[in-house]
């Protein structure tokens, strides 16, 4: 049995790892795209909260110091698909749009009394749109395509009673790629395009410390860290003329020294009542400002800095369990909500990029009552300020499976 688990872990990271880029943003085509933020599973019903999260049944890559909250006999494995439906307004002008990927996969296991450990494949950031615009002697459309994953390995321990320390090392890999295409009414086709391909590793910390009193409350606090650095790949711009099937003009430059990450700062709290309720809150900050990005244009490398704006998150979820013994099966359904605001890092032509959020949704017990489907249902709105530009409106809708197996156990005959 071992060994056909295995081989579908192997065949799901495979997949995952081709199949994540399930975004259709205009505004994806800025920057590195959209960028994730490690939320999944019951994350995602619950605003994206994390950092302060402690719960053995559930992983929780956004701080890898909770790897330690699962017991010495458990093996937790995670995968999440997305279906995604947009719509897109400019004046009076709107348009639908879908999507659909397979998000991650991820998994966590014991090293011992107080060790954990978690490795999976997460996406980093996302590029996919696909729109055209008249021009005065014809139509200039533009597109793109492609993701930047993270493949992680975690470690966690616990130093004493409470308190854990745990860290992630991602390696970071993908293509992203941009075209503009004008096609002239009268004249020769042209098409310049660039592609970024990131090869790259990225470091981030955590700790958690949690206290429990009269064995029925607990109160967690939780903070991350990321280091800024400089971003490893190349970078490339080209452009084509159609026509006589030749390149104008063509650039490579290193990516180091000439793009980074900016570093983040994240801090949570968690509220936990007997197992059953659990209220959380989460801030993020990024000091994107000071991150070089270059634009590439045909045969010119434009200045790096100033291209991005800080970025903040504040997310608030919940999650309640009517039941932890006894009942009937819909008390013992995991019922959650959360609300979320992000000011992006991406500044669009000198206007902020907003974003708000509402979710809900629950998490499905199994016959075990360990391994459970968890259901997310998000409403995105993204727009920008002061000048509105485009509107969107995302209605997500997220599934996941977590096993929870004993795959350390042995049985024991006399």
């Amino acid at each position: 049995m071992l060994k056909y688990k295995t081989l579908f872990i192997c065949l799901a990271m495979t997949l995952a790892a081709f199949a994540q880029n399930g975004t259709n943003s205009p505004y994806s085509r800025f920057g590195y795209g959209i960028l994730g933020d490690n939320a999944i599973g019951a994350q995602r019903a619950m605003g994206g909260v994390g950092y302060a999260l402690h719960n053995n049944r559930q992983i929780n890559v956004m701080n890898p110091a909770s790897y330690t909250s699962m017991d010495s006999l458990t093996f937790l494995f995670d995968i999440g698909l997305t279906y995604q439906n947009l719509l897109t307004k400019e004046g009076d002008l709107s348009e639908r749009s879908q999507s659909g990927s397979l998000d991650y996969i991820v998994m966590q296991f014991p090293l011992g009394r107080h060790m954990a450990g978690s490795i999976g494949l997460l996406p980093y950031t996302n590029v996919g749109y696909s729109f055209s615009n008249s021009i005065d002697n014809g139509t200039d459309s533009r597109s793109g395509e492609g993701n930047i994953s993270q493949a992680y390995v975690g470690v966690s321990g616990k130093l004493f009673k409470g308190f854990s320390l745990g860290a992630n090392v991602s390696y970071l890999f993908g293509n992203l790629t941009n075209s503009n295409t004008v096609l002239p009414k009268s004249g020769s086709n042209g098409v310049f395009q660039t592609d970024m391909k990131v090869r790259d590793f990225h470091l981030s910390f955590g700790a958690q410390y949690a206290i429990e009193w009269n064995k029925k409350h607990t109160l967690t606090l939780g903070v991350v860290y990321s280091p800024g650095k400089d971003v490893l790949g190349k970078a490339y711009s080209s452009t084509y003329d159609v026509s006589s099937s030749t390149i104008i003009e063509a650039d490579t430059i290193n990516m180091k020294g000439n793009y980074s990450l900016a570093s983040t700062y994240g801090g949570g709290i968690s509220y936990n009542y007997d197992k059953r309720l659990t209220i959380a809150a989460d801030v993020t900050y990024q000091n994107w400002a000071d991150a070089k990005f270059v634009n590439l244009n045909a045969g010119a490398i434009q200045s790096s800095k100033g291209q991005f704006n800080n970025r903040l998150k504040v997310a608030l979820g919940a999650e309640f369990r009517p039941k932890t013994i006894g009942g009937n099966y819909f008390e013992h359904i995991n019922y959650r909500a959360g609300l979320f605001y992000n000011r992006s890092y991406l500044k669009i032509n000198g206007n902020d990029l907003n974003e708000i959020g509402a979710t809900c949704g629950f998490g499905f017990p199994l016959a075990t009552d360990k391994s459970v489907v968890n259901v997310a249902f998000e409403y995105i709105n993204r727009q920008c300020s002061p000048v509105k530009l485009i509107t969107e409106d995302h209605f997500r809708i997220s599934v996941s499976l977590t096993f929870n197996e004993m795959w350390f156990w042995q049985r024991r005959f006399e």
